[in-house]
């Protein structure tokens, strides 16, 4: 039996409208050569999994397909770390059960692991359902091994044409992931964030496929649309904004600010709840108390119309209660 080199990892919850075209776009790889996929069945609640079994009743392929079950439902991560035990594969590649993967993707992904065998990951291009498209190109090299520049690449949350920060579409070495003990948190809401954010503190080297390999559907009844507002979305990410303050590290510093201060601003979370304001407030306030420039007179700016409100429109507001209306008169001609 060859060795294998490459294992897929594919959650699978509640996506039986995607699932066959998901597996189809992996049976179709040109590169099959040590190839495996894990299909990882998270006890979803419509028919997903009997879709795979007639899926791989039929499946006479070269890549060994097989799944692995959870007693219960456990969530994304938990699905991603079932995979990642289960693995045999020197490389791992996360796919969502409702995107799919270029007929030529793990091609692609050899030929640069190839080039560059100590890489500890590689990154490759991808394309949304919206026509939004996340390329490898400008101003990424072919190779990298300065830990400074790969962690603000990866930190600035594929903004300044940086590296985004979703788990799929990168071929990662699973020995790494093991010896940093980088695995999903468990129950986080954007665990992407939180994974590419630790992963961000032990890189060293990495390498970019200049392709676009990967096609990633956005969908109404995916996680990150599921929040029915941005209120019940900041107080899901809470836990993740403060577990990312708690593990900054000197030698990142800024850029881990930076990269917090941003997730906390695409968020931008309303001042209706009051556990949301007091909580963001006092994480944005953390970050300024550490003096990162720019990141510091960001965040202040950003807080002074809020520290306005407060100081001042709330004390006049009672006064113009008392105003006497009858006091003033008004003609109409």
């Amino acid at each position: 039996m060859s060795e294998t080199i490459i294992s897929i990892i594919v959650p699978v919850y509640n996506v039986q409208e995607y699932v066959i075209e998901c597996l189809e776009s992996i049976a179709a790889q040109t590169y099959t050569t040590g190839v495996e996929s894990i299909l990882v069945d998270d006890c979803g609640t419509d028919n997903s999994m009997k879709a795979v079994h007639d899926f791989l009743d039929e499946y006479q392929g070269e890549i060994d397909i097989r799944i692995a079950r959870h007693e219960h439902n456990r969530g994304l991560s938990a699905a991603r770390n079932t995979g990642i035990m289960n693995a045999k594969g020197k490389y791992l590649l996360f796919v969502d059960s409702d995107d799919t993967i270029s007929a030529n993707c793990l091609e692609y992904f050899m030929q640069v692991a190839r080039c560059y065998p100590d890489a500890q990951m590689i990154a490759a291009g991808a394309k949304t359902s919206k026509r939004k498209s996340y390329t490898m190109e400008k101003p990424f090299p072919d190779y990298a091994d300065n830990p400074k520049w790969i962690a603000a690449m990866m930190l600035s949350r594929g903004g300044r044409n940086g590296i985004p920060v979703m788990a799929w579409n990168r071929l990662v070495s699973k020995d790494f992931l093991l010896q940093h003990q980088l695995f999903f948190r468990e129950g986080a809401v954007h665990e992407d964030e939180m994974w590419n954010f630790m992963l961000a503190q032990h890189i060293t080297r990495i390498a970019f496929c200049k392709h676009d390999t990967y096609f990633y559907r956005i969908r109404p009844q995916s996680i990150m649309t599921a929040f029915k507002s941005r209120d019940e979305r900041a107080l899901a990410c809470l836990p993740v904004w403060r577990e990312m303050l708690n593990m900054f590290t000197p030698e990142l510093e800024r850029e881990q600010a930076e990269c917090l201060w941003n997730f906390i601003n695409d968020i931008r979370p309303t001042c209706i709840d009051s556990t949301v304001r007091k909580e963001t407030w006092n994480i944005l306030w953390q970050l300024v108390k550490k003096r990162i420039w720019p990141t510091s007179c960001l965040i202040a700016l950003y807080l002074m119309p809020f520290i306005f409100y407060i100081k001042f429109i709330r004390n006049l507001i009672p006064k113009l209660s008392r105003i006497n209306p009858n006091r003033y008169s008004c003609c109409i001609s």
